[in-house]
């Protein structure tokens, strides 16, 4: 039992749960003690590990590029059993598709079993931290922590000067660097920068922030972004929140709803929930590693599975692997796979126009739960990861998603004013 485990760390460290109080479970204890508990384990010197066997052993592993979850859980020794353990219990809280380069884990074994997880923690910004922790029967319970945080809104403006880019003035006037990818992204899909911007012209963005003790940035979203130019003339996107955060409709648009994404490709699900990413992985049913030409989105059996884009379909059957499939060619010549479907909806040969329903979530064929397997193939017949392609939810919003977009556009130039008001002296 953990509680057994920890007693004497807990001792030592003289927590609120101290020696001689009954033991409770890890699930009744509230979030400070948790908070108390969890710290103290983690920040152990090794000295005090001499002293106390039961105390883990902390091993930190580090993202690097092109790593996921799992080749990171590898630098800590940890075996295929115990690493698909810890994506099993984070996969439902966490997002693992989104870890970047350079974020740490740090990882409680027991000294008697190095094999043995007693904690985990991977902390995305000084906020945020999630832990797994043993719980009885050798499972691995999650807890999430949350520190105070306060949200704001702040514009930015700023003006195009000779010899400079759109990316270099946007950082000069403070905007964080991952925010300032997303405005390229959305500018460019309506300004050529190469032919049509030129010194003078201007910009203005609206950002929503996260902040943490007033002054770390956490995160942010793109509420507004406009460029003003003499070639390029005036354009507007504004960020629309479907309501769901794994929505695919979530995007930033014009305000006669058109979306501001290179691509045409659409997504194959409403609702996004990345399971298996594209690469190397173990596999869950085989219990060998190898390669996984696709992308795993978990969601209910029944869900309705999209064609990305118009074209032929090419396979529309059954194999005891893939279970029901269906592939689609498109115009480049490139083909959409969706996989383990419960049942299909057209039929080889057929013509399907983008966002058609080509079949319904499922577990046919080799797999261990409802989920669409997505692959996508290029000309040459080769692989290629789903997420290389950008992928819009629609090209242009209609009905209640357009009657809502345009009640945010009208909170949107609300901030704005606001934001654009100088505030008067206190």
């Amino acid at each position: 039992m953990l509680n057994r485990i920890l007693i004497p760390a807990l001792c030592t460290c003289a927590l609120l749960l101290g020696c001689g109080k009954k033991e409770r479970p890890l699930e009744d204890l509230s979030a400070p003690e948790l908070r108390q508990l969890l710290d103290s384990l983690l920040q152990v010197e090794n000295s005090e590990r001499k002293l106390h066997r039961n105390i883990p052993v902390i091993v930190t592993a580090t993202i690097k590029p092109g790593e996921g979850l799992f080749q990171v859980m590898q630098q800590a020794k940890l075996d295929n059993k115990n690493i698909i353990k810890i994506i099993s219990a984070l996969s439902d809280s966490v997002e693992l598709t989104k870890l970047r380069v350079g974020e740490k884990f740090q990882v409680g074994l027991d000294p008697d079993n190095l094999q043995r997880v007693l904690t985990f923690r991977y902390s995305p910004n000084p906020a945020l931290a999630h832990f797994l922790i043993l719980g009885s029967n050798d499972s691995l319970v999650y807890k999430k922590m949350d520190k105070p945080t306060t949200l704001r809104h702040r514009l930015y403006k700023g003006v195009l000067e000779n010899g400079s880019s759109l990316d270099a003035t946007l950082r000069k006037v403070g905007i964080n660097s991952r925010m300032v990818q997303v405005v390229n992204g959305v500018l460019m899909c309506k300004v050529s920068f190469s032919t049509n911007a030129h010194p003078g012209d201007q910009f203005e963005v609206l950002i929503e922030e996260r902040v943490f003790q007033d002054s770390i940035w956490i995160e942010g979203q793109v509420v507004y972004a406009s460029f003003r130019g003499k070639s390029a003339g005036f354009h507007e996107a504004f960020h629309y929140d479907d309501g769901d955060p794994k929505s695919t409709f979530n995007a930033h648009y014009t305000e006669s709803g058109e979306a501001l994404v290179f691509s045409g490709l659409r997504y194959p699900l409403d609702r996004l929930h990345i399971s298996s990413a594209f690469g190397m992985r173990l596999h869950p049913v085989l219990g060998r590693r190898e390669m996984h030409w696709g992308v795993d989105y978990s969601s209910p059996a029944g869900t309705p599975v999209f064609s990305v884009a118009e074209g032929i379909v090419i396979e529309s059957g059954f194999d005891p692997a893939s279970g029901n499939k269906v592939a689609v060619r498109h115009k480049d010549n490139t083909s959409s796979w969706y996989l383990h479907l419960s049942s299909r909806s057209v039929s080889k040969g057929q013509r399907v126009g983008s966002r058609q329903i080509v079949g319904r979530v499922g577990s046919t064929g080799r797999s261990t739960g409802p989920h669409l397997h997505f692959g996508f193939k290029q000309p040459n017949g080769a692989w290629m990861s789903p997420l290389s392609k950008r992928m819009i939810a629609t090209p242009k919003l209609e009905g209640e998603r357009f009657s809502r977009l345009k009640q945010q556009i009208a909170t949107i130039r609300a901030l704005l004013l606001k934001n654009r008001t100088p505030k008067k002296p206190a």
